[in-house]
């Protein structure tokens, strides 16, 4: 497999992971996180969908996703919850970043893929600020 086809695979592969966690983390959120947390894991859903759709299209098979992410546990408490949300955002810019970094003779998947990094490094901001409201953001997302 080329490295283009790799990166793009590790983008699906971080949605799909990215879907599942926030099943896990999502009913140990107090009730003010809960909305941002289903912003994200739709966002989350219909990233893994289109970039699915996008690697068949492009004569690829989409990876299946895991059984089970075992990485992402345990989540006892709102605390934990958060810091996974915090986690699976900036895996998913990093995955993004890769793949940005591998498409550069393919516009349209480099732009894309620019998108979901930045859209991703937005919602780990916001999921930053939740747990260390005086924490910067990193000056590279994804990094």
């Amino acid at each position: 497999m080329s490295a283009l086809a790799d990166a793009w695979q590790a983008a699906l592969a971080a949605e799909q992971q990215a879907v599942f966690g926030y099943g896990l983390l999502g009913p140990r959120l107090a009730s003010a996180d809960q909305a941002l947390a289903r912003d994200c894991a739709a966002a989350h859903e219909a990233r893994r969908d289109a970039t699915s759709t996008a690697l068949a299209a492009a004569g690829l098979t989409p990876a299946a996703p895991q059984a089970d992410y075992p990485e992402l546990y345990p989540v006892p408490d709102a605390g934990a919850a958060r810091r996974l949300a915090l986690r699976i955002e900036d895996d998913c810019a990093s995955a993004w970043r890769y793949l940005y970094l591998e498409a550069t003779a393919r516009r349209a998947l480099r732009e894309t893929a620019q998108a979901n990094l930045t859209a991703s490094a937005v919602r780990a901001v916001r999921w930053r600020r939740l747990i260390t409201p005086q924490h910067p953001a990193p000056a590279f997302p994804g990094t």
